[in-house]
């Protein structure tokens, strides 16, 4: 390997770790945030082509017969960014369906998700308001057969999951407090 190989490699995995460490951050955030967060496209798109590149890199090993702790390395390293994108993901499609009628009936959470997580979004409240409507709502009396309004004195929308930002704020602030502390007593 020439020295040019071995600057280009460092530069890229430095690039990687970074990438990793930006996701493990906004998972992290998303984990902590009482509601869901702006989707990092290109974050999430620089960590497939990362696990891309690192299943490539995995496939060329075994086939020269790298050592197997080296590979068992890189695995590792797979593994754990595999881990890290599919929590997040699936953090963000459970706060999705968890406040889906929330989300559908404002546009500034609407635009914080990405094209696929909206389809997904209006999918799961269509579902859900479709099968409210064929197993109870048809069976209630006039007025009360609303999936957002408890009634028809109701004057909004009252029914879905409301989002308490105050205590999930000051649970965040006590969260970053004690994240930081740590931070300080390992360093």
């Amino acid at each position: 390997m020439s020295s040019w190989e071995d600057e280009d490699s460092a530069a890229a995995s430095a690039a990687a770790t970074t990438d990793v460490e930006l996701l493990k951050r906004a998972w992290r955030n998303e984990k902590a945030a009482p509601e869901i967060l702006h989707f990092d496209s290109a974050l999430v798109s620089r960590a497939r082509e990362q696990i891309q590149l690192l299943e490539e890199t995995l496939d060329d090993f075994t086939d020269n017969g790298v050592d197997d702790l080296v590979v068992s390395l890189y695995q590792m390293d797979l593994d754990r960014t595999l881990f890290l994108l599919r929590s997040y993901l699936r953090l963000r499609l459970q706060k999705i369906e968890k406040y889906m009628f929330h989300i559908a009936n404002s546009e500034d959470l609407l635009s914080r998700l990405s094209q696929q997580e909206q389809r997904f979004a209006k999918s799961c409240k269509e579902i859900m308001e479709k099968h409210l409507e064929q197993s109870v709502l048809s069976k209630l009396p006039y007025g009360y057969d609303s999936v957002t309004r408890q009634s028809l004195s109701s004057t909004e929308d009252d029914m879905g999951i409301p989002l308490d930002l105050e205590i999930s704020m000051f649970l965040c602030h006590t969260l970053l407090v004690h994240q930081l502390f740590i931070d300080s007593a390992i360093t």
